[in-house]
């Protein structure tokens, strides 16, 4: 039985699922090397992106977007030891208007949650998109009232051996539209979960892949 099928099997005969995967930004035990938890969890109608980071300097960071199963947008939560203090950054979206905390400072963005609607956190575990497929996907900047686009294309699936398995994967581009030379590439599993990554700027690149199942 093909892990898409359990998948859906799961998530079809519970109505819940909870999946985790943890990720490496470099070697084990070297100096820069980050830790990284991912969890989905569906269940009563949302999706929940959760995500904590052990930093080199042994901070944790911690990030939480919530979707409806459509990918619209409920909220999102991040915090973290940055800029020499700790951010607590939050967004709840609603019909009319998106409401954003930052640091304790209240703004609100004048957009509908239905205007940031991102159709891929559905991608492969739910739905499969066609090969090639693209989705122009509306985001708020957490800290900041921003609005930018990323663009996702499914380019084609891959095999990897990583954390000890063969994998076939979904590789996923993501490529911000006002930001030249820059993007990433996600590798994806059947349930939707990252498996790798690589990022670009025009002066840096880097990564991080599975090290570990659940």
């Amino acid at each position: 039985m093909g892990t898409s099928l359990i998948a859906l099997l799961a998530v079809a005969s519970s109505g819940y699922s909870i999946q985790s995967r943890t990720l490496l930004t470099g070697p084990v035990n070297a100096p820069q090397t980050s830790v990284i938890l991912n969890q989905q969890i569906v269940g009563d109608g949302k999706v929940r992106l959760i995500s904590r980071t052990v930093n080199p300097d042994k901070s944790l960071s911690y990030a939480e977007e919530v979707y409806t199963t459509r990918g619209t947008p409920i909220s999102s939560t991040q915090e973290g030891f940055w800029s020499n203090r700790w951010n607590r950054f939050t967004t709840a979206y609603a019909a009319k208007l998106a409401k954003q905390d930052i640091n304790g400072e209240v703004t609100s963005c004048e957009k509908p949650a239905k205007f940031f609607e991102n159709p891929t956190v559905a991608w492969f575990w739910k739905i499969k998109p066609k090969v090639g497929e693209s989705v122009v996907v509306n985001f708020l900047a957490q800290n900041v009232i921003h609005v930018f686009q990323i663009r996702f294309t499914y380019e084609n699936d891959e095999t990897l051996t990583l954390a000890g398995k063969t994998l076939r994967l979904h590789r996923v581009k993501e490529e911000p539209l006002s930001a030249k030379g820059v993007f990433s590439v996600y590798w994806y599993d059947d349930f939707g979960m990252i498996a790798k990554r690589y990022h670009k700027t025009t002066t840096n690149e880097y990564g991080y892949e599975l090290t570990a199942w659940r």
